[in-house]
């Protein structure tokens, strides 16, 4: 990407959403294995620091979070209350 690309998103993204951000949590991710993964991690956190490579983990742990949160009772309240359901 280059660093005009980079500029524009950084300047219309929130942080959370930053390059920074998703470079970061491409490096962690593309590590081979969860050893590699936690080494980089720590260099991630060195060079951008820790609310950054906060938004970062926390981007790589949200299709947990989603899939956890899908399966709590008070999702599915909410589910049932915004999706009507249909009777054929």
């Amino acid at each position: 990407m280059s660093t005009k690309s980079k500029e524009w998103i950084d300047e219309r993204a929130p942080k959370h959403l930053s390059t920074t951000v998703l470079s970061g949590a491409l490096y962690i991710h593309t590590g081979k294995d969860v050893k590699e993964k936690i080494k980089r991690t720590d260099q991630v956190l060195k060079k951008i620091g820790a609310e950054l490579t906060a938004y970062a983990l926390a981007l790589l742990a949200l299709p947990q979070m989603m899939d956890t949160m899908r399966d709590s009772n008070e999702y599915k309240e909410f589910a049932d209350r915004i999706y009507p359901h249909t009777i054929h």
